[in-house]
């Protein structure tokens, strides 16, 4: 367009020109962060896709007892699970991009994280760790097909890495929901805690644990597609995880 006119329709070319760069440049962001997303899942999934080749490879290159067999197929099993839920982790990571993507209904606090809690509670005894629940009774407006999981994530992290009590507490007030996930322990590395909810990511010491590095991200999703926050931090006695929702 040129530069030393003034008129509707020059004004208009700049105003499309500058609608087509913001686009470009929109499209080009999208794209980075497809290659980033591409090759973070191709560096995730090339430890587990190892370990089962390598499992393979001793089994069927020297005899095994059933015990030693049996140890094999656990392992192997362990590796699969960790390849499906990466699979399935990603496209609701994908969907959650949006609030346009959760379904709000008016649903029982208490209820909603009691059913999160439940599966958790058996693990809980097995490890010989109390996890208690205070959930106020009251109604929020939220999507529980997505809330459900993210919970439940949480309790997982804090019983797979934390150690002593795990606590979850709910609470609405003037059209916002928080919960926290509360353990003991040593709590996060310092260095992890500005980065805990980026995909992929998990604290050293737990790079050869059982987590495909995506579960704080999905937690993180499904608080910013309800319009709202997750935090991390450490406290004297262990660490904390804070959502902030809008309800």
């Amino acid at each position: 367009m040129p530069e030393d006119r003034d008129d509707e329709i020059t004004r208009l070319g700049h105003t499309l020109n500058q609608m087509l760069d913001r686009l470009e440049a929109s499209a080009e962001r999208e794209r980075e962060r497809e290659r980033r997303l591409v090759a973070d899942a191709s560096h995730e999934l090339r430890t587990p896709r190892s370990l089962l080749r390598a499992e393979l490879d001793v089994a069927l290159h020297r005899p095994r007892g059933a015990d030693e067999l049996t140890e094999t197929l656990r392992s192997v099993d362990a590796e699969v699970q960790r390849l499906i839920d990466l699979s399935n982790a990603l496209p609701d990571l994908e969907e959650l991009g949006s609030s346009e993507h959760i379904a709000r209904s008016p649903e029982d606090l208490a209820e909603l994280v009691g059913t999160a809690v439940f599966a958790a509670l058996r693990v809980a005894e097995r490890a010989g760790r109390s996890l208690t629940v205070d959930a106020a009774a009251t109604t929020v407006n939220v999507d529980a097909r997505r809330l459900r999981p993210a919970i439940g994530s949480l309790i997982s992290n804090a019983l797979r890495h934390g150690q002593g009590d795990v606590r979850v507490t709910a609470s609405a007030t003037e059209g916002r929901l928080r919960l926290t996930v509360t353990n003991e322990g040593p709590g996060f590395p310092t260095e992890f805690l500005p980065c805990a909810f980026d995909r992929f990511t998990r604290a050293e010491a737990s790079r050869t644990s059982e987590g495909s590095g995506l579960g704080l991200a999905f937690v993180a999703a499904v608080a910013a597609a309800h319009g709202g926050t997750a935090r991390a931090e450490n406290t004297p006695t262990g660490s904390v995880v804070t959502l902030d929702l809008a309800c």
